[in-house]
């Protein structure tokens, strides 16, 4: 999915590249960078960084900056770990499937995407029949996911940067489906496809563990269903007996999903 920038991002982005163009020794005093991204702020020797505070959002003057921004790459293996308590898949026209928790892991490729699976543990529909991915009993296991950061919304108002992050979960090309289950009956098949957008928190936060929000409207609608200024990301349930498919519409709904990752991370999403 292409990440739309807007707001002050966008801004530094056409200051920087008029600096550039004005002349050639007059460069613009930092990268400007494709934000929201994972990565770290670590410190340096006085003048040798970037930033003047730990979370690395605020540019420092000239020779005083003592902090600088390290994106998460594949090399440096930065993984992380999720737990949630009871999980929601809710689909139109079918019985809704309850789990008793979720654990999720990951690892971050690069500072935008990361590989993420998750294990849906008890599971099972209003008659108590389990759901269960293969010949694990009543677990339902997705299959290898992308995991991609995006702006949910990034705007100022009244002098003010917003920003909200989301991860948006989708199958790991070239897969097409998220997870593969059945509910009892082993003539048919339920595949969960599309993908799903969980809200990020805490952002440009240094060192703290970020939870990833997966919740549904008063409505039933998924409560986020796009990045902003970006296409519809929302998950169908594909229903498969003998010959005959029949999709509908599915919303996940994760409650109190806490996170920790192997080294102190963060996710910038400001810069000024």
């Amino acid at each position: 999915m292409k990440v739309i920038r807007v707001g002050q991002i966008c801004l530094l982005a056409v200051l920087a590249l008029a600096a550039f163009g004005a002349s050639s020794s007059s460069a613009a005093p930092y990268e400007v960078h494709a934000l929201p991204e994972a990565g770290r702020c670590v410190s340096t020797a006085l003048g040798k960084g970037i930033y003047k505070g730990g979370q690395c959002v605020t540019v420092a003057k000239p020779g005083t900056g003592r902090w600088e921004w390290v994106p998460a790459s594949a090399s440096e293996k930065l993984t992380f770990l999720g737990a949630g308590e009871e999980s929601k898949l809710t689909t139109v026209g079918a019985p809704t499937i309850k789990c008793i928790n979720a654990n999720l892991n990951g690892e971050w490729r690069n500072p935008k995407t990361a590989t993420v699976e998750i294990e849906f543990q008890g599971c099972q529909n209003p008659q108590e029949v389990q759901c269960q991915s293969g010949s694990a009993k009543s677990e339902i296991k997705t299959l290898p996911l992308e995991a991609e950061l995006g702006f949910i919304r990034n705007e100022e108002v009244e002098g003010r940067q917003i920003a909200v992050v989301g991860l948006d979960l989708k199958p790991q090309a070239p897969l097409t489906a998220l997870a593969i289950y059945n509910c009892g009956s082993q003539t048919e098949t339920s595949t969960l496809e599309g993908s799903v957008i969980g809200e990020l928190k805490p952002i440009d936060k240094m060192g703290l563990p970020q939870n990833v929000i997966y919740k549904t409207r008063v409505s039933g609608a998924q409560l986020v269903e796009s990045f902003q200024g970006g296409p519809k990301d929302t998950l169908t349930t594909k229903f498969t007996s003998g010959i005959e498919t029949v999709s509908a519409p599915t919303t996940l709904k994760i409650i109190k999903e806490t996170g920790k990752s192997s080294v102190p991370l963060e996710i910038k999403a400001k810069e000024n």
